[in-house]
């Protein structure tokens, strides 16, 4: 089983999220959970009172015990809209590693060593910290995250948390809630990059595996990657790496901006900006072999608008790769039409 490692946010409710075993966010950032699976490994950063000031700790490791669900039973903090709801209702159930509970936590000065030393890239500044719910790490970064809370624990620990959220019942998370009739627009666009994010397989064919991906293949999915040198937050990020006699490779990448309107020129640009930073990000890489990729919903009868991100794109056709696609609920799906 290849597991993905994930950074949790939240500088004030660590205590309640390890009495529970629960990490929650708002239905704005359901986005950002909707990449955490059963199986992957998480660490938790928040702060703790040190004197007379506040500092940064990282706990962990987590493992997830659950998909993605909806319950908003009161955990952390009441609803603007019901007391007798939780303002996070979307979640995941968590508990300490079996194999080795490290409940000394490390400075986040330790996070801040290795991204100088030039060993993370995914987390880039502060911001990452601060504007979050959720980061996602590479493999590899999350392997030295990892390294590093072992040491600190170099003696497993003994886990007595109750965690009195998990027999919450996981109730279902509803992605295609949408306005309009004839052309019918998602009300949020994290919907639709948590639905991407959910739909792996058609995630990875509009990034141009027709097939998927099968075991020849590993696949790093990053979303609302924080990055000062594209100006924002990159939606999804996929490496795709093949294995060809007994190495992993790194093969190419895709960078997505999706929108919930209609696509305009501009966001051509945009997916522009993403493509070059994530040249940065994998070593040796050109924007050659990355891929941009824009999505939206269906232009309809405006026709103009259409001609006009295709004659956008078509002008960077030579420099770099771009697709453009649209979005359409049927029924309890989404289907993606390529703009040609």
């Amino acid at each position: 089983m290849r597991r993905s490692f994930h950074l949790l946010i939240s500088p004030k409710f660590f205590q309640q999220s390890r009495e529970y075993g629960l990490f929650g966010v708002a239905e704005r950032n359901l986005n950002q959970l909707a990449n955490v699976r059963k199986g992957d490994i998480c660490f938790y950063y928040t702060a703790h009172q040190v004197g007379l000031r506040k500092a940064g700790f990282i706990h962990g490791p987590f493992e997830v015990v659950s998909e993605l669900f909806h319950n908003d039973s009161p955990v952390w903090v009441a609803s603007k809209h019901s007391a007798t709801k939780d303002k996070y209702p979307y979640r995941i159930k968590i508990r300490y590693l079996k194999e080795h509970p490290c409940l000394k936590p490390v400075p986040v000065q330790a996070l801040w060593d290795l991204k100088d030393e030039g060993k993370i890239k995914s987390i880039v500044d502060s911001s990452a910290l601060i504007d979050k719910a959720v980061c996602t790490l590479l493999q590899q970064e999350g392997i030295l995250l990892l390294q590093s809370l072992l040491q600190a624990n170099q003696l497993p620990g003994h886990d007595d948390s109750p965690y009195r959220g998990h027999d919450l019942s996981e109730g279902e998370v509803d992605l295609l809630k949408y306005e309009g009739k004839k052309i019918k627009e998602l009300k949020m666009e994290a919907y639709l990059e948590a639905y991407l994010l959910l739909h792996p397989d058609m995630l990875h064919r509009l990034a141009g595996f027709k097939d998927g991906v099968d075991d020849k293949y590993e696949v790093d999915v990053l979303n609302q990657v924080s990055t000062y040198v594209a100006g924002g937050a990159i939606d999804i990020v996929c490496l795709y790496k093949k294995q060809v006699l007994d190495f992993w490779l790194t093969l190419t990448a895709a960078v997505f901006e999706v929108k919930k309107a209609v696509i305009v020129p501009s966001y051509v640009d945009q997916i522009i900006r993403y493509i070059e930073w994530a040249t940065r990000l994998i070593p040796g890489a050109k924007h050659e072999m990355i891929k941009g990729v824009l999505i939206g919903r269906d232009f309809g009868n405006e026709t103009d608008k259409r001609n006009a991100l295709i004659k956008r794109v078509n002008e960077f056709k030579q420099i770099y790769a771009i697709d453009a696609f649209t979005y359409r609920i049927t029924g309890h799906a989404l289907d993606f039409d390529k703009l040609t």
